[in-house]
């Protein structure tokens, strides 16, 4: 009887240890708050790591982002509304402000000898990791004809994946003020190509439609002393590549 017991207690300890041994989880900090739980399944020295949710989803993440990496135990029943906020804020991790300063050269494609140069920026609100909502200005300088203008637009931005190198679309909508007057339209695709802290570069090809009121002179019957003025509307057509830094 006393072998028994021995051998039922052994044989008890070994089973709570077994089971104290998978109650444990991969834990990463990221350094803007987040907290990922689940398995690491790559792991590069000081480059990146991903690592898979109990839902089944993989997380990228580079080093540069990551505070510290623990083991801990599994959450139980008790701590589930925990452990899915903490899910949630994975899949949000640059949820917040958001920032963008764009820079590029923009080729006139509609034969009004419009090239331009052109700087930006965008501030608004990151939803989550996919959209973003803002606002935001441009300063446009047409070197063929040396004027400046200045957009003003509402700017609406998608990251199609969460990875990080990451394709995006960007449209921008707005009216320009300046030397060229007339409603501003952009719309771009690119990469996104994810930094430490949220940061990112950002490369685009980009089109810009650009209307142009503007006014001008006729004479009569080559008379230089009786003209009126007429007021006439048309659009730029501009196609070129940015780079940016986001922020």
């Amino acid at each position: 009887m006393k072998k028994v017991l021995i051998a039922f207690i052994m044989l008890l300890s070994f089973a709570t240890y077994s089971s104290a041994q998978g109650s444990y989880t991969e834990v990463v900090y990221l350094k803007n708050g987040s907290i990922i739980r689940g398995l690491i399944v790559e792991q590069i020295p000081n480059v990146s790591l991903k690592i898979k949710t109990a839902d089944g989803s993989i997380f990228a993440y580079p080093m540069a982002d990551v505070e510290k990496i623990t083991k801990e135990t599994t959450p139980t029943r008790t701590s589930t509304k925990s452990y899915y906020s903490e899910r949630k804020q994975a899949r949000n991790t640059m949820k917040g402000y958001k920032g963008f300063a764009d820079i590029g050269y923009l080729f006139d494609v509609s034969d009004n000898n419009a090239n331009k140069f052109e700087i930006s920026t965008s501030h608004g609100y990151q939803f989550n990791n996919y959209f973003f909502v803002g606002g935001g200005v441009a300063m446009d300088y047409y070197n063929d004809a040396e004027v400046f203008a200045v957009p003003v637009f509402a700017n609406f931005r998608a990251n199609f994946i969460n990875n990080k190198i990451t394709p995006f679309g960007d449209v921008k909508l707005g009216y320009t003020a300046g030397d060229v007057e007339g409603v501003y339209l952009s719309m771009a695709v690119g990469v996104r190509f994810a930094l430490a802290n949220k940061t990112a570069i950002n490369l685009r090809l980009e089109y810009v439609a650009q209307g142009y009121d503007y006014y001008y002179k006729d004479f009569y019957y080559g008379s230089y002393n009786d003209y009126h003025y007429y007021d006439d509307y048309l659009t730029l057509s501009n196609i070129g590549l940015k780079v940016g830094f986001e922020f």
